[in-house]
């Protein structure tokens, strides 16, 4: 976190010491408040303040966000558009809950793109998507000892996006989005589900895999990633999916 207050400086010294904005506080302040609403819901479920299956009513959310009615719509269409929210015409928006089912399809074809993902950026990583793909794989491994937080799924995201984007694969950036991935990690966090040694262990073979342009070893590595999280559905308990 950014120290608060002013650097102490010698009375003497004419040069006048500022703080540096954060990258968190630039990005803050360039956002719409539809952006904050966006952000907030998808880290509030992290936090626990949304669940799966809970109502969002717009009068609330305009109280609590001090913003208009068009503002809290604008953020519930594109939440609604992510498949985060679902609208009913006369329930109104509600946190979205994914199917047993609707997992077990969402990770299969998953499984296929991440392994081809991981193999064609192996194969066609540059000096440039190098230094990117390695700044993000650094990112996410710091989080290895760390419990389950929102900053940990920016993290991840950063990681499959650099990922997608060394592969230079246009058809695999246009359909991974739809996929909605995010709704599968957010049910299992709401669940309290761990982040395992597994799981980093995964990443860990993904990343120095792809480092190494080791393409064949990289398509199993992202393969058998998405087959250890799908086996991990077996775990979930029924009424996390009512």
């Amino acid at each position: 976190m950014d120290s608060k207050g002013a650097i102490a400086v010698p009375r003497a010294s004419a040069v006048k010491v500022q703080r540096v904005p954060s990258s968190a506080e630039a990005e803050r302040k360039t956002q719409s408040s539809a952006d904050v609403i966006v952000r907030d819901i998808i880290q509030g479920i992290y936090e626990g303040r949304f669940a799966p299956g809970q109502r969002l009513i717009e009068a609330d959310l305009t109280n609590i966000y001090r913003v208009s009615r068009s503002s809290v719509r604008e953020a519930l269409q594109r939440l609604a558009a992510e498949r985060i929210v679902a609208v009913n015409l006369h329930r109104g928006a509600q946190i979205r809950r994914v199917t047993r089912a609707e997992m077990q399809d969402i990770l299969a074809v998953l499984e296929v793109a991440i392994g081809l993902a991981a193999r064609t950026a192996a194969e066609r990583l540059t000096e440039e998507t190098r230094r990117h793909f390695a700044t993000t794989f650094e990112q996410l491994l710091s989080f290895e000892d760390q419990a389950e937080s929102f900053e940990l799924l920016r993290a991840r995201n950063r990681f499959y996006r650099a990922l997608v984007e060394c592969s230079q694969n246009g058809e695999l950036e246009r359909i991974l989005p739809t996929l909605h991935v995010h709704l599968i990690r957010l049910q299992h966090y709401t669940h309290g589900s761990a982040v395992s040694r597994q799981r980093f262990a995964d990443y860990r073979e993904i990343g120095e895999a792809v480092l190494g342009r080791e393409a064949r070893r990289a398509e199993l590595a992202g393969r058998r990633h998405i087959r250890h999280i799908t086996e991990g559905l077996a775990d979930l308990p029924a009424h996390l999916f009512d």
